[in-house]
């Protein structure tokens, strides 16, 4: 804002006008200033996203201490983006280096549902059952 400004804006006395500058310039720092906060505030919560999300990408590989893990990660490396997800994560690479920080995948061996050599006997009630049905 400028003294011509508020010379067309009718305000004619000196020291209204001044308290009218220094006013806004007051609010203009002061709009600067939470922009600056606003900035720092946009860059932590993306700082916090980017963690997560590597948390999580170190939980679902498997590993055991996702804070011990993280410290091998360069996270100034690592991309993130919502859409893509993590790029420059190399969890394969930190698997290799520190395997004992993970847990083994087991296969667990699934029965094929077979008994051996029983056979099932019908009971009178299901013998009854599927003659009521005619099958």
């Amino acid at each position: 804002m400028t003294p011509e400004m508020l010379e067309k804006m009718g305000v004619l006395s000196p020291s209204t006008k001044n308290k009218i500058l220094e006013a806004f310039a007051e609010m203009e720092s002061r709009l600067a200033q939470l922009e600056e906060e606003k900035n720092d505030l946009a860059a932590e919560l993306e700082e916090t996203r980017k963690k997560s999300a590597v948390e999580k990408a170190i939980l679902e590989a498997g590993g055991r201490n996702a804070k011990a893990i993280l410290a091998l990660v360069d996270l100034d490396k690592v991309v993130f983006d919502e859409k893509t997800g993590l790029e420059g994560l190399h969890m394969e690479q930190i698997k290799a280096e520190a395997p004992y920080l993970f847990y083994e995948k087991e296969e667990k061996m699934q029965g094929t549902g077979m008994t051996r050599g029983q056979k099932k006997k019908e009971n009178e009630i299901s013998a009854a059952f599927k003659k009521g049905l005619r099958r």
